[in-house]
């Protein structure tokens, strides 16, 4: 690696934090100053100002990564050459691993019964377009702009992980707190750079992601813990008790569970056969 392309590298990394710390420091904060002028008398419906947080904040990562792809000819937003066999193996990952992180914490005894479940299909229909829109825009931002340009002036595995700890980073300015959760996010941020970098494309990693979000908050309703969001559950759960299985306010993002099924994912993929855009 070059000085000249190890510094290119940083220089892209370092715009992509202080964008993605811009937007998710201060925005939320001029929401919550206008929001409540501009819904008016709607102003109340937790569904419709969720809604118009995600689209704001991760549009503005959308609208940030299109315009650097432009800028050097790069399609951001590209799914790859298999987008339907990706996203379906995403899919199914994302779903099961965190079923499966959900019945670690049953079995360690700190999954409890909710008092949230229940909702219209109308709401958890609005609810998986905003878990899609917050979705896309870290897909689009992270593994569509950040990764490809690193893995450029880089390498596959040095790309991978720069932005696997940006996208941790950018989670610990929205609040998370954990040691563990924060190392979840990371080891998070690096499946989904393997799925993107696997398929040469965002599909796997938007369907893995997607997966993931939407059933942890909209199936299982483990986010926010305890409770539920403003678009409800089909099954409220909550996690209470011993923190290591989730039992904190960061619920299954700090749990023991959720380390084991991610390890288990990536080990799974590092196995695998698989190219990166350079073969």
């Amino acid at each position: 690696m070059t000085t000249p392309r190890l510094a290119s590298g940083g220089v892209v990394l370092a715009a992509a934090a202080a964008i993605a710390a811009a937007d998710i420091a201060v925005l939320p904060g001029v929401l919550q100053r206008v929001l409540p002028s501009l819904l008016g008398a709607h102003a109340g419906n937790v569904a419709l100002v969720e809604t118009v947080f995600a689209t704001a904040v991760f549009g503005i990562l959308i609208v940030a990564a299109l315009i650097a792809g432009a800028l050097v000819g790069r399609n951001v937003a590209a799914a790859g050459p298999r987008p339907g066999p990706m996203a379906a193996i995403g899919l199914a990952v994302g779903i099961g691993g965190v079923s499966i992180a959900t019945g670690y914490a049953a079995i360690a005894g700190t999954l409890t019964t909710g008092a949230g479940a229940g909702t219209g299909a109308g709401l958890l229909l609005l609810g998986a377009g905003a878990v899609a829109v917050q979705v896309v825009g870290e897909e689009v931002f992270f593994r569509g702009w950040l990764q490809p340009a690193l893995v450029d002036r880089w390498s596959p595995a040095a790309g991978v992980v720069a932005t696997a700890l940006l996208f941790a980073g950018l989670h610990v300015v929205g609040g998370a707190r954990a040691p563990l959760s924060i190392a979840n996010l990371f080891l998070g941020g690096l499946m989904f750079g393997l799925f993107a970098l696997r398929g040469r494309g965002l599909a796997g990693a938007v369907g893995v992601h997607f997966g993931w979000n939407a059933t942890e908050q909209l199936v299982w309703g483990l986010d926010p813990n305890p409770g539920v969001g403003g678009f409800g559950a089909i099954a409220d759960r909550d996690l209470a008790g011993a923190a290591l299985w989730g039992g904190s306010g960061e619920g299954l993002n700090a749990s023991i569970g959720m380390t084991a099924v991610l390890l288990a994912i990536l080990a799974a993929l590092a196995l695998s056969r698989w190219r990166s855009p350079r073969d």
